[in-house]
């Protein structure tokens, strides 16, 4: 007969898989609810370690534990995913404005609403598997419950990583994630011999399985935010929807409304204002926005190529199938990020065309930097132009757009002898080291080029008036964005607040105050487990922060990332498992190797800010938190397993890691930049590096 013991393990193993890539789904869905913004990265994560580590701290004071309470949870925790992310997507548009950007505020209470239940559970269960371990007279330590979750973490986040994100919908991939943990109830509950219990259980899980299996329904559950969903796609790098009203069709990918049919003025703008500049047209450059009318205003030039690039084949092929992209012998479409196109690609342009949405997150930041424009010099023929755009309101220009609007000028200049922005939808920036001509109808007029708008309302939005507003609001002083010192980011994230009338000052000070009285407390060697988890996550936040910058595709390498993470867990707490005497020494060593690791970061980002393939960062993420993973077991073992530690340090684990989190990936990093966020985190470990050396001489 099956072991109870062993069940148990499978059990742990199982919550591991499920949390694992439960928190992955979760991030990636409020991605695409809040339009990509990076932060919501930070705070998924935040609220995620936090409210784990309090279910942590809420397992230890109980004394008495049951194996049908613990079988009970197990069920629990294996179909509660399924009931977030309906939650998650039903509830959005009931609680927030449709097409109103929400608050930080909002959208911070929002996520700590929604993903509570399931991740207080997940953190009471694992010190409440051990007590219950324990209770049944199993020899079973603190270690060696950090050993057996990470197996299950890694597990859950490579299969995640490298399989379901390229094959599988979410709905799937949570009914075949809790597989085990429902296989692991079951056993238990026919085990027990209580049948009306087990008769109960195989009722909701027949429930559950037949929701997150049915494609229809789970294609439902997204109509609130889209209405009539003609065509859903689950891409590796974003979620694509085509949605329809009436006769208009709209693709939106992650959240973000990429094209309606219904819109011509966008069209005509982004591609007369720049071509008709040039004398002879023959190579363009179009980074996004191929979809609709836009390959047809650029066929009147009669260009010889238009290389389009989007970075998700999933897009275009939908866009084709659907004919949003009509194939044109000069179109060649390639499917890579725009950036990495213009910095390795031989053939040099008349015009690059950017058509991407406003610089809101670092993914697109990377669009409008210094680095990005001395990219497109290079790719430009002599005489070739650049353009983009960024919203802005022809009536009113706040102080905030004015900064923005200066920011982008300044960056540009540096690069580009001249340097025009035309009034339209958007405040469209035509960059040329030659000459540029503002009246685009006479442009036209001189091709023998016909538009439907342009023509007709040119010069009654195009005024002088509005353009001289344009070039008055320009401040010399700005600062420029570059990819490391994002000051576009810092504009947005001030901007932010501001439209909604709040301050960050609210949050950093409720968080510094929560966590000096928490580390008062705690215990020494937990207070070196709260910096090497606010550390990790630092370091987490940071690499993909930074990867973002350089890659622009942290959609889909996300769960790569933690995954990296969570490798080098396991073999760290194994080793650390193995040295388990109490040896202040071995904590001193990895600290100094932390701090190492931390400043070899700094170097690189303040000195080099070289590309390196994403295999360094990966790299870089396992031999960090083998350190981390290196230190729990033996700090456990300092403290005594007489003492129960197992709670106690997975709570100042998990607590550490979401004030890391929140304080880097979502205050230091967006307002003062990475260099400030990694110098943050040196700190941190200075100060755990003095404990150790402190309480290791006076216990020594």
């Amino acid at each position: 007969m099956i072991n109870d013991k062993r069940l148990i393990i499978w059990s742990i193993i199982g919550t591991g898989i499920s949390s694992v890539t439960t928190q992955l789904l979760t991030i990636r869905e409020f991605l695409t609810q809040f339009h990509g913004n990076e932060i919501t990265i930070s705070l998924v994560l935040f609220c995620w370690l936090l409210l784990t580590g309090l279910g942590s701290l809420a397992a230890k004071p109980v004394r008495v534990s049951s194996l049908r309470v613990y079988t009970l949870l197990l069920l629990i925790i294996a179909m509660c995913p399924l009931v977030q992310m309906i939650v998650i997507r039903g509830y959005r548009e009931a609680i927030f404005l449709h097409g109103v950007s929400p608050g930080f505020y909002s959208i911070f209470f929002y996520i700590t609403v929604t993903v509570c239940p399931y991740c207080f559970l997940t953190g009471f269960i694992l010190p409440y598997a051990l007590k219950v371990m324990q209770a049944g007279q199993h020899p079973f330590t603190s270690g060696d419950l950090y050993v057996t979750d990470s197996i299950g973490d890694i597990t859950g986040g490579v299969v995640f990583s490298f399989v379901l994100v390229y094959w599988v919908k979410p709905f799937l991939t949570i009914a075949l994630t809790s597989s085990l943990l429902i296989l692991a109830g079951l056993v238990l509950i026919i085990k027990s011999r209580n049948y009306l219990f087990l008769v109960t259980a195989l009722v909701l899980c027949s429930v559950f399985y037949y929701y997150s299996t049915n494609r229809l329904f789970e294609q439902f559950t997204m109509s609130n935010q889209y209405g009539d969903i003609v065509r859903y796609v689950e891409s590796p790098y974003g979620r694509i929807v085509v949605s329809s009203e009436g006769t208009q069709y709209t693709f939106w990918e992650s959240g973000v409304p990429l094209y309606s049919n219904a819109n011509i003025i966008s069209s005509e703008e982004k591609i007369h204002y720049p071509l008709c500049q040039i004398d002879r047209v023959k190579n363009v450059l179009l980074v996004s926005g191929g979809l609709g009318e836009t390959l047809g205003e650029v066929s009147k030039y009669g260009p010889a190529s238009v290389d389009y690039v989007e970075l998700d084949p999933y897009l275009t092929d939908v866009a084709v199938e659907l004919g949003a992209i009509k194939k044109e012998p000069f179109l060649e479409i390639i499917n890579s990020d725009g950036r990495h196109h213009i910095k390795t690609t031989r053939r040099k342009y008349d015009a690059i065309i950017i058509d991407l949405p406003d610089p809101d997150t670092f993914q697109l930041n990377r669009f409008f930097t210094g680095e990005f424009f001395a990219l497109t010099k290079k790719a430009l023929k002599k005489g070739g132009i650049l353009s983009l755009g960024i919203k802005y309101s022809p009536n009113y220009i706040s102080e905030i757009r004015k900064r923005k609007l200066s920011t982008l000028y300044n960056t540009a200049r540096l690069h580009f002898r001249n340097v025009m922005i035309l009034p339209g939808e958007e405040a469209y920036f035509l960059c040329r080291d030659g000459k540029l001509w503002p009246d685009i109808p006479a442009r036209l007029k001189q091709k023998s080029i016909k538009t439907s708008y342009i023509e007709g309302f040119f010069y009654g939005n195009v005024t002088k008036e509005r353009t001289r507003q344009l070039e008055e609001c320009l401040d010399a002083n700005e600062q420029v964005n570059t990819d490391f010192e994002p000051r576009l980011m810092n504009i947005v994230f001030d901007e932010w607040f501001k439209k909604h009338g709040t301050s960050p000052g609210y949050l950093i000070a409720i968080l510094l105050v929560l966590t000096v009285i928490y580390i008062v407390f705690m215990k020494r060697e937990e207070y070196v487990l709260f910096s090497t988890g606010l550390a990790t996550m630092g370091v987490e936040m940071l690499i993909i922060f930074t990867f973002q910058v350089i890659y622009g595709y942290i959609y889909l390498k996300i769960g790569a990332i933690v995954t990296a993470f969570l490798v080098g867990l396991l073999p760290g707490a194994l080793i650390g498992k193995l040295l388990r005497r109490k040896d202040y020494r071995r904590l001193l060593i990895s600290e100094m190797l932390l701090l190492s690791l931390l400043i070899l970061f700094f170097i690189w980002v303040a000195y080099f800010k070289s590309e390196l393939h994403p295999s360094y960062f990966l790299a870089y993420c396992f031999f960090f938190s083998f350190l981390c993973g290196f230190q729990f077991p033996v700090a456990a073992a300092i403290i005594g397993e007489k003492h129960s530690p197992a709670a106690g340090c997975l709570a100042a684990d998990l607590c550490g890691a979401s004030v890391g989190t929140l304080a880097t990936g979502t205050i230091l990093i967006p307002l003062l930049g990475i260099k400030v966020a990694v110098a943050f985190l040196i700190l941190v470990k200075i100060s755990s590096s003095i404990v150790i050396m402190f309480t290791g001489k006076t216990r020594g």
